[in-house]
Formats: structure tokens, C-alpha cells, sequence
């Protein structure tokens, strides 16, 4: 019988068949680099290389039902392990997740030959899940081709993929996106859905570019199910909490929210309409892509191809009754002039642009064509914001997994994010005068950081140094 010894010191014994009875099993093994030592009724005693395998722990727990010890074994006694417990045809690599796979013989079916990588595109999207990644980037390098996710706004590199792979790699996904395998000279678009082992749904938004390489993948990652929206969760104060929501109560009226592609805009939209969304209210919505399902609102999807754009919807939507408009963007001067005559004419109307700053947009505005005294007798409010990442509870030192008694989710000594947001609205006493809350978003920011939320290098790195 084998034995290890736990990070308090403790002596257990190993039993070898406990997680191996199959091949399923095993290659779960290999995948998590994990493997169960000895259990009782409660607690199952888990081998693994690091502390912070999260994901290992996290899958376990959930697959036996027990709580996890983890166990500390070197990297080299795990390997060693896991070998002995896996059939042949398996290669413990660098990394369980991407571990290499024998090529299928050539008169094996090619349902059969896609096997691996099948099950290789699964465990890519199960730890982006896991991960809480946003998007999956699959790059050609001159030796490798690499894997990497966008966690909390920045990338993080995965472990490689041998660049044998990448047709068959790049083939599937076009497969599943109903795109021109044959194609690799132009870039496409396109989407499809997926169901992980976990019963969870996600939908993905594919995008190829040729490159000098080969064809480069980004795959934007959306999880299809119920989001509880809520205010204090969004990152306001209290103040710019009060003022949103009364600006939501105006029966007429234009809100802008403006920031750069992933600065948080459309969670703070549908935040706005899951508030409004009641049954008294016609609530429609124009949008390229539709994010998130909201029951009880009429969403509709642009399509372009067929000349269904912004502008479009909108003059149709106000033949519909609507209490409230939600556009996704303006984009030019044909949907601003729609958006503030909308505006102007009994309805609520809430929509983007992308600009730096509150001030900003009024600038925007006017530079599509939009008269100064048009803005001054429809606009609500501009939110202009940002998404920071906020300092791990656990490690706010940055020394990750270095806390004895908590094993913490974090990279680099942050985990998850926050809104910070600058708040421009008509003076009080004068409309064609306009106040923000916050000289800038650099301010907004720094009461995040003296409230101990983030610290001054991620502002930096969202923002840039204060002018």
C-alpha cells in the first residue's frame, strides 16, 4: 500500500483503484492533475502539485459530493502516480488540461478521429468556465499554438497545444459556428452553443483572422443563464445609485452610458431595464448582439446583411407603443437624430456611445450632427465608467496562496471587478448647463482605492496616469 504525507504532516495511506476505474476517470485525472488518495464518509484527501488548483478542488467536491483536503505531493510524485494508475494510450504533459493525444489511426471514421480533439475543445471551455474567462484566444506561434484567456480584463496564458493541432482545431470550431471550413484566407464570424458536463450553457461569438501563421481564434464566452441584476453590485455610490434610479423613473428622456468595448456598459443597460421591466411597461430593445435574455422585454437582433440596422428598428419600434427604447449604440447621425426625437416624443430611451468621458459625449453628440438646444431638452443623464479589478480578500498582499488557513481564486492578487463611474446631468437650476459628480474618472477611481476595494496600480492601468 502507498502512503503520502499531508501539508500538516500527516501519513495516509494511498488506495490505488479509488478514482481509476475507467478510462473516463482516468483521463479526468490527467486533465485536473488531481488524484483522490483515501476518503471517508465526509472528506475526500486530494493529491495535487499546488494549493491554488482551485478547479480540482472545486470539481471533485461537487463530483463526490465531500468536502476536499488537498494533500501536497511534488509535481515529479504526481506524475509518477498518475502514470501508474492510467492506461498507456494516455501522456501525462506539462499541463493536464492540454494534454497531447495519439493520432487515430487512418481507417478509424472520422467521427472517431475527432474524438480528441473534441474532448481537447472541451476541457478548453470547461476551465474557461471554471475560470470565469470572457474570451478564449487561440493564437499560432512559430512553435506552439497558444491558448489564453481573458480573466477579470487581462489575458492569461494557458498551457500550449502542439501546433500539429491547429487545422483540426480551427476546422471544429467552424464546424460548430456553421462557417467555410474551406476557407482561410478571409475572416469570418460566427456562433454557436455549447453544454458542459456540468449541465451549464454557453454561447460563444467566433471570430478567425488569417495571419502569416495561420488563422487566429478569439472566442467571446457568454453564459446562458438568469443573471440577478442588482445596483450596489454595479459599483456605485450611493449618491450616482439614487440619481440612476431617478432618472429611470422619467416617463421621457435620453440616458446615455458611454466607455470603450468591455468597460461594463451593457450590464449597467440591462441592470437599467431589469429595474423598469414590469408589467405595465412595453419595454423594446435593438441589439448587435443580444447578451442576455430578459423575460417579459422585446429584444430584437440587427442584422445587417438585410438592411435591419439601428435606425431601422427604431423607426419601427415607434410605430409599436413602447414605453421605453433601449438602442445598443449610436453609431451616427441617422440613429442620434432617431434616439433624441424618440426621446423627445413620450418615451424613455436608453442607449451607448463610446467616448472617454461624460463630457465627452455631449462633444459626440454634436460632432453627429445634434443641435446643442436638441441634447438640452432630451438628455437625462451620461454615465461614463469603468471596469478595475478589485484586490483579493484573501491575498491583498499579492502573495497568492501564501495564506495558511484560506486557499484563494485569485491572479496576481486580484479577483473579480467593479464599475467606477462618473456621472454628468443638467444643473439643477439651469438645463443648459451641465455637472458631473467626479472631476474625472481618475477621482471616481481613487475612492475606490481609499476604500481599500483596488489600489492605484490597477486605476493606472485602466486609466493611465492622472493628466
Amino acid at each position: 500500500m502507498k502512503s503520502a504525507t499531508t501539508s500538516q504532516g500527516k501519513r495516509i495511506e494511498i488506495s490505488p483503484h479509488l478514482w481509476a476505474k475507467n478510462q473516463e476517470q482516468q483521463a479526468l485525472l490527467l486533465r485536473y492533475l488531481a488524484l483522490p488518495l483515501t476518503e471517508n464518509e465526509q472528506t475526500l484527501w486530494l493529491g495535487v502539485d499546488s494549493l491554488t488548483n482551485i478547479s480540482a478542488c472545486e470539481t471533485f467536491s461537487f463530483l463526490t459530493g465531500k468536502s476536499i483536503e488537498p494533500v501536497l505531493l511534488s509535481t515529479v510524485e504526481l506524475k509518477r502516480l498518475l502514470q501508474e494508475l492510467s492506461p498507456l494510450s494516455l501522456k501525462v504533459e506539462e499541463s493536464p488540461v492540454f494534454y497531447q493525444v495519439e493520432n487515430t489511426p487512418s481507417t478509424d471514421s472520422a467521427q472517431h478521429s475527432d474524438e480528441p480533439i473534441i474532448q481537447l475543445l472541451d476541457n478548453i471551455f470547461e476551465q474557461a468556465l471554471q475560470k470565469n474567462a470572457s474570451d478564449i484566444h487561440i493564437e499560432p506561434q512559430t512553435q506552439h499554438l497558444q491558448v489564453r484567456f481573458r480573466i477579470d480584463g487581462v489575458l492569461q496564458k494557458q498551457a500550449p497545444l502542439s501546433l500539429a493541432l491547429t487545422s483540426r482545431i480551427i476546422s471544429r470550431l467552424k464546424l460548430l459556428a456553421k462557417l467555410d471550413i474551406a476557407e482561410t484566407r478571409l475572416p469570418q464570424d460566427g456562433r454557436f452553443h455549447f453544454k458542459t458536463t456540468f449541465s451549464d450553457i454557453l454561447d460563444f461569438r467566433l471570430s478567425t483572422l488569417p495571419t502569416y501563421l495561420g488563422e487566429k481564434v478569439v472566442l467571446r464566452v457568454q453564459q446562458n443563464k438568469p443573471v440577478n441584476f442588482n445596483f450596489a453590485e454595479l459599483g456605485m455610490t450611493a449618491e450616482q445609485q439614487q440619481r440612476f434610479q431617478h432618472a429611470l423613473k422619467q416617463p421621457q428622456g435620453l440616458i446615455l452610458v458611454t466607455g470603450p468595448t468591455g468597460s461594463g456598459k451593457s450590464i449597467t443597460l440591462y441592470t437599467a431595464l431589469s429595474h423598469l421591466n414590469t408589467p405595465d411597461k412595453h419595454i423594446m430593445t435593438a441589439e448587435d448582439p443580444i447578451e442576455i435574455e430578459l423575460n417579459g422585454i422585446i429584444q430584437t437582433q440587427l442584422n445587417l446583411a438585410i438592411g435591419l440596422d439601428f435606425s431601422r428598428l427604431l423607426r419601427t419600434f415607434l410605430r409599436q407603443d413602447p414605453d421605453i427604447i433601449m438602442l445598443g449604440e449610436i453609431r451616427d447621425e441617422e440613429s442620434a437624430r432617431m434616439a433624441l426625437r424618440a426621446a423627445q416624443t413620450g418615451h424613455l430611451v436608453l442607449s451607448t456611445l463610446h467616448t472617454n468621458d461624460a463630457p465627452s459625449a455631449m462633444a459626440r453628440l454634436q460632432q453627429l450632427g445634434i443641435q446643442p438646444q436638441e441634447i438640452n431638452t432630451a438628455l437625462l443623464l451620461i454615465i461614463a465608467q469603468r471596469l478595475v479589478r478589485k484586490r483579493c480578500p484573501v491575498c491583498s498582499d499579492n502573495k497568492c496562496g501564501q495564506k495558511s488557513e484560506n486557499i484563494c481564486h485569485c491572479h496576481q492578487g486580484y479577483a473579480g471587478r467593479i464599475g467606477i463611474y462618473q456621472f454628468l446631468q443638467p444643473h439643477l437650476n439651469n438645463d443648459h448647463r451641465y455637472e458631473t459628480d467626479f472631476a474625472s474618472l481618475y477621482q471616481a477611481g481613487l475612492i475606490k482605492v481609499n476604500d481599500g476595494i483596488t489600489d492605484l496600480d490597477e486605476i493606472q492601468r485602466v486609466l493611465g496616469s492622472e493628466k
